[in-house]
């Protein structure tokens, strides 16, 4: 017997939390509007209430790196410190998940857990994450990042 995880359990929580994040946002999502635009960014002016205190909040990120290398070394190691800093983890980094079904044409996907959502919030206005922002901002295409909290029925409305 090791004290090694078992990689089918590891893979069994990775799965059910991100499962779970993505049944939040689901149920988080705005009716969609005729007049909507999908270039808007909401703002928490527009949230109509802030989450318990007591979920977990996650960030969701996809992004398309244009050049790998400064991304994973000047980047990466610093947004990594600054999530730990705030209680964070990396539940999901992936630069070529297995596509069940539709495009995914992302170089990296990510979901990190943090112990609130305005811990995740405070996270991403971290200093230090701030310094290297305009790095993120040139070696990708694009990088969408979305806090939610985690799933709850009874937040349901």
């Amino acid at each position: 017997m090791t004290n090694e995880p078992n990689p089918d359990h590891v893979l069994r929580r990775t799965l059910l939390k991100a499962g779970a994040v993505i049944m939040g946002a689901v149920e988080m999502l705005p009716p969609a509007t005729a007049s909507g635009s999908g270039d808007e960014t909401q703002t928490d002016e527009t949230t109509t209430s802030e989450p318990a205190q007591s979920q977990k909040g996650y960030v969701i990120t996809v992004e398309r790196i244009t050049d790998r290398e400064r991304f994973m070394n000047e980047y990466l190691p610093v947004a990594g410190e600054r999530i730990e800093a705030h209680g964070g983890e990396a539940l999901v980094l992936s630069f070529d998940p297995t596509v069940l079904d539709g495009e995914w044409v992302h170089d990296m996907t990510s979901v990190l857990e943090f112990p609130s959502v305005q811990a995740a919030k405070e996270w991403y206005a971290d200093d230090a994450l701030q310094e290297v922002r305009q790095i993120r901002h040139e070696t990708t295409a694009y990088s969408n990042k979305i806090v939610t909290s985690q799933y709850s029925p009874e937040g349901r409305a």
